[in-house]
C-alpha cells in the first residue's frame, strides 16, 4: 500500500521540458512521492528540494546528452543516486551509462528495455525507489538461502575450510541420514565409512586449495549392503573479502540412472554370448541364461514358431516351475504379438484378482503404469516374453527386455541366414557330386571309344571321301563331347576372381582354339578384369572357335555354308578383334555376322548355324558370363560381322607384365 511507504523526493532534470509522463506517472502510482522539476544541473544547487533520487534526461533528438548530465550532476550533489531516463536510446548506451555511475538507466521508446503503457508508472516508482535504496529490499542472503535450502530439488549443502557442515537442506541422500538442523557440524567421517570420508575430505581440500569446481561427479557408496550413486558438484566458497573458506555444492541421487546402467552395459556384454549361438534352439536358451543373470530383470521365456506344427512352441523358458509357464499364462498376448508384430505390455486390472489383466501397445499404455508381463515379437522367429515374479516391473525392466528382444532377433535372423546358406552349399556339393559322375562318365565311355575310332580313321586313305566324312564326324563328336564336359563342369560354383590381364587371357584362349588361317587383335587398352581365370578362358575360346567356324569375308560366302568349305579359306581369313568397353570388353569378327532373324536366339542351348555345329558354344559363353555376375550382348560390328559385348566387369589391377595385345 502507497501509504505504508516512506515518502521520498525525486527531482528531475529536463531542459527538453520531455519528462511530464515521468512526474505524472511516480505521483500517480505513489502519492507519498513528491516530485520537482529543474531546467539544468545549475538550478541543481539553487533549489530548496532535498532530494532522495535525482532523474536525469538522455534525449539525443533534441540534443540533450545525458552522460554529460549525469556527471554535471554527480559533481554538484555527491551522494544522491542519479538515474538517467532515456528517450529513443542509442545502441549499447545502458551499458555506458553504467559505467558512467547511473544508479539505473531507464529506457522508452522504440529501443532499449521498453516500458508498456499499462506497466509504465509501476515499473517507473519501482526503479526509482530502489535507486533511491528506499524500495522493498531484496532477499537477505539468508532469507535466499533458505529459499534454496526449502525447494531445490537436490540437496545443497554448505562446509567450513575443515569439512564441518555449515548447512543442509532437507533433502537426504540417505536412508539414516539425520536431519537438516542434527547435521550441523558433522563432517564426512561421521557419515560414511572411513575410507570414503578421508576421500571426500581430501577432494574437497583439493577444491580450496586449487579453486577448481568438480561438476556432476558420480560417487558410490554402499549402504545396508545395496549399491547407491551420488552425482556431485563442489565448489569453493569466499567470504566478502574473496577468500577461500570452505566448501559449497549439491548432491542428488542418481542409483536408479546407474543402475540402469549398469544393467543396460551387462546386457550388452552378456549378449555377446549370443554370437557363438549357431541353432535356434541355442539362441532361445542362451536368451534366457542372460536374463537369469542380470539382476531386476523379470523371468524370460523365449517362444518361437515352428513351421511343421504350424504353432508357437516354447524353447527355452527361465522358470522351474512348469505350471508357471509365461506362454501359458499370457498365450493370447504372445499371440497377438507374433501377428500383429507389435509388442503387448500386460497390465493387471485388479490387485485382488490375478487373472484379471488386459494387454496394450507400448503407446496405449498411460504413464505410470507398470506391466507384468510383456511379449515382444522376434520377427517370424517367435515371441520373447517377459514376467514379473512378484507385481510389476518398472521403465528399466521393460527397456533391458527391449534391448534383450533386439538383440535375439537379430541373431536368429543372422541363424537363419547361415542356415540358408549352409543347405545351399550342401545342395550345391550334392549337385557337384552329380555333375562330377556325369562328367566321369562322358570322359571315359565316350572318349575312350571315340579315340579309338579316331585312331583307326587315321589309318583310312586320305583320298577316301568316305574317310574324310568319317573323321569330320568324329572331329564333331570329339568336340561335342568337350562342349558337354564344360556344360556339366559349369554347375560347380565360380572360384576366387583375381586380377587377370585380358590380353593374356585372349591370347591363351587362342591357343586352345583351331583357328586356321584367322588372325586375333587385342587393342592395348583392354588392361586386367577380376575373373575366374579358367572360366574367363572357356568363355574366350568358345567366341574365338564361333568366329572362327562361322565367319568368312568372302563375298558369296553364306553363314549356313560348310565351315570346311568356306569358314577356313586361307583367301578370306576372318579376323577376330578384343577390345575395351567402359564397363567390360567386345569380342568382334569381320565375318558375315549373324543374320537378324536368328539374333533373339544365340544365346540359346542347341542354337546353331553350321551343318556341324554342336548348338553349345554361345549357349556356355552365357552361362559363363552369368556366373560372374556380367551381361553379354551380342551387336553388329561395323561394318560386318558379329560383336560380343561383355559388360558389368569389375576391372582387376593392372598386371605387372606386358598388356599390348600380343601372345604372353
Amino acid at each position: 500500500m502507497a501509504s505504508d511507504r516512506e515518502p521520498m523526493t525525486v527531482l528531475l532534470v529536463d531542459p527538453a521540458d520531455a519528462m511530464g509522463r515521468v512526474e505524472e506517472a511516480l505521483v500517480g502510482e505513489d502519492p507519498t512521492i513528491t516530485v520537482g522539476t529543474v531546467e539544468s544541473p545549475a538550478a541543481v544547487s539553487e533549489t530548496d528540494v532535498d532530494p532522495d533520487c535525482i532523474v536525469v534526461l538522455e534525449y539525443e533528438d533534441a540534443g540533450v546528452d545525458g552522460i554529460e548530465l549525469l556527471h554535471d550532476v554527480e559533481d554538484r550533489v555527491g551522494d544522491v543516486p542519479v538515474v538517467v531516463f532515456v528517450i529513443d536510446p542509442r545502441a549499447y548506451f545502458t551499458q555506458r551509462a553504467l559505467e558512467e555511475g547511473a544508479a539505473d538507466v531507464l529506457a522508452v521508446g522504440t529501443g532499449g528495455n521498453r516500458e508498456s503503457d499499462e506497466d509504465f508508472p509501476l515499473l517507473l516508482t519501482r526503479r526509482v525507489r530502489h535507486a533511491a535504496d528506499m524500495g522493498e529490499s531484496f532477499q537477505t542472503d539468508s532469507e535466499l538461502l533458505n529459499s534454496v535450502m526449502e525447494y531445490l530439488p537436490h540437496q545443497v549443502f554448505i562446509k567450513d575450510d575443515v569439512g564441518r557442515i555449515a548447512a543442509m537442506s532437507n533433502v537426504a541422500m540417505h536412508e539414516h541420514e539425520p536431519t537438516q538442523k542434527e547435521i550441523q557440524g558433522f563432517t564426512d567421517h561421521d557419515l560414511f565409512d572411513t575410507e570414503l570420508g578421508r576421500e571426500l575430505y581430501e577432494e574437497e581440500q583439493e577444491i580450496m586449495e586449487t579453486e577448481e569446481p568438480i561438476i556432476n561427479r558420480v560417487e558410490h557408496y554402499v549402504e545396508d549392503g545395496q549399491d547407491h550413486w551420488v552425482s556431485t558438484t563442489k565448489a569453493p566458497r569466499y567470504d566478502s573479502d574473496g577468500d577461500v573458506v570452505g566448501i559449497i555444492g549439491t548432491a542428488r541421487d542418481v542409483t536408479e540412472q546407474k543402475r540402469r546402467e549398469v544393467m543396460v552395459n551387462a546386457l550388452h556384454a552378456a549378449s555377446r554370448d549370443l554370437v557363438t549361438a549357431e541353432t535356434r534352439d541355442d539362441i532361445a536358451a542362451t536368451a534366457v541364461d542372460i536374463a537369469d543373470d542380470i539382476p531386476d530383470l523379470p523371468v524370460l521365456e523365449v517362444v518361437l514358431y515352428d513351421d511343421e506344427a504350424e504353432h508357437l512352441e516354447t524353447a527355452a523358458t527361465g522358470h522351474t516351475d512348469e505350471s508357471a509357464s509365461v506362454f501359458e499364462r499370457y498365450e493370447e498376448w504372445f499371440r497377438r504379438a507374433y501377428e500383429s508384430g507389435v509388442g503387448q505390455y500386460v497390465v493387471s486390472l485388479s490387485e485382488d484378482d490375478p487373472g484379471a489383466v488386459v494387454g496394450y501397445a507400448k503407446s496405449e499404455v498411460t504413464d505410470g503404469v507398470d506391466p507384468i508381463a510383456v511379449a515382444l515379437p522376434l520377427g517370424e522367429h517367435g515371441v520373447l516374453g517377459f514376467a514379473s515374479t512378484s507385481g510389476t516391473f518398472d521403465d528399466a525392466g521393460v527397456e533391458l527386455a527391449e534391448v534383450l528382444a533386439a538383440n535375439v532377433e537379430a541373431t536368429l535372423d543372422r541363424a537363419a541366414r547361415e542356415a540358408a546358406i549352409r543347405e545351399r552349399e550342401r545342395e550345391l556339393a550334392r549337385q557337384n557330386e552329380r555333375l562330377e559322375e556325369f562328367a566321369s562318365i562322358v570322359s571315359h565311355d565316350l572318349r575312350n571309344p571315340l579315340s579309338v575310332a579316331q585312331g583307326y580313321a587315321e589309318m583310312f586313305d586320305e583320298d577316301d571321301d568316305s574317310a574324310e566324312e568319317v573323321r569330320w564326324a568324329l572331329d564333331r563328336m570329339d568336340r561335342l563331347t568337350d562342349e558337354l564336359l564344360t556344360l556339366a563342369r559349369q554347375g560347380q560354383i565360380v572360384g576366387d576372381t583375381e586380377s587377370v590381364s585380358l590380353s593374356g587371357a585372349a591370347w591363351d584362349a587362342w591357343q586352345g582354339v583351331d583357328t586356321g588361317a584367322a588372325t586375333l587383335a587385342v587393342e592395348d587398352d583392354v588392361g586386367t578384369v577380376a575373373a575366374d581365370r579358367d572360366r574367363l578362358l572357356e568363355l574366350l575360346e568358345n567366341l574365338f572357335r564361333n568366329a572362327v567356324e562361322h565367319g568368312s569375308t568372302s563375298p558369296d560366302s553364306q553363314a549356313r555354308q560348310d565351315a570346311i568349305e568356306h569358314a577356313h579359306s586361307a583367301d578370306d581369313p576372318v579376323t577376330i578383334t578384343v577390345g575395351p568397353l567402359e564397363s567390360g570388353f567386345f569380342v568382334e569378327d569381320d565375318g558375315p555376322g549373324i543374320p537378324d532373324s536368328e539374333k533373339e536366339t544365340v544365346f540359346e542351348q542347341g542354337y546353331t548355324n553350321a551343318d556341324d555345329g554342336t548348338g553349345f558354344g554361345l549357349y556356355i559363353v552365357r552361362t559363363l558370363a552369368d556366373a560372374h555376375d556380367w551381361a553379354v550382348e551380342l551387336a553388329d560390328a561395323d561394318p560386318t560381322g558379329a560383336r560380343f559385348e561383355i559388360t558389368g566387369v569389375e576391372r582387376g589391377k593392372r598386371s605387372p607384365g606386358v598388356d599390348s595385345g600380343h601372345p604372353t
